[in-house]
């Protein structure tokens, strides 16, 4: 019988929500995490090419250095590992609120570290990610016109993000990279 390798889950700031079957990593105690630890501190506690998919569910915008915390991620991450990131989107009145927050994300804001964009080109690091899906705003929406309204901003995400973003504000945005090693 063929072994069958286990897919390992890095939950990045897991709250008390962690995902099942994820590793959670968190500053706080009370928090349902495996591991206590600082997101702002380098190195995370963990070895090299260790995962094989990593969450960040509402927790980057909250962190010092998104470049250094991408680039730890890229570390612990295998070759060719997901990396699933949600965040409040920058027209959203909770990113504003949350005094906490010190990061406003677009669908560009990751295009740094993705070989082939614009944003690329200013070398800010040497880690490289592939760009696999943005969505803007929230899914599984039951709503008819709302579904409608998101899959033409979603389709013209650049105009909606430069014209419309503060008129119609999405709330959420959602990221899927590749790790390209």
């Amino acid at each position: 019988m063929a072994k069958q390798n286990k897919v390992s889950v890095l939950h990045l700031g897991c709250g008390n929500e962690k995902r099942l079957g994820a590793i959670g990593i968190d500053i706080n105690p009370q928090s349902a995490a495996d591991v206590i630890h600082d997101l702002n501190l380098f190195p995370y506690p963990f070895p090299a090419n260790k995962f094989d998919t990593i969450i960040a569910e509402h927790v980057l915008e909250h962190l010092d250095n998104l470049i250094k915390v991408m680039e730890e991620i890229y570390r612990v991450a295998k070759p060719g590992a997901q990396l699933f990131i949600t965040s409040s989107h920058f027209s959203s009145v909770d990113s504003f609120t949350d005094i906490t927050h010190k990061h406003f994300l677009t669908s560009h804001s990751f295009d740094y570290l993705i070989p082939g964009t614009l944003l690329y080109k200013l070398n800010y690091s040497s880690v490289k990610f592939i760009k696999r899906n943005i969505w803007l705003g929230p899914k599984n929406v039951s709503n008819f016109i709302l579904k409608i309204i998101l899959k033409v901003v979603n389709s013209f995400t650049n105009f909606y993000e430069a014209r419309f973003a503060f008129i119609f504000p999405v709330g959420v945005i959602y990221y899927d990279l590749e790790v390209d090693k």
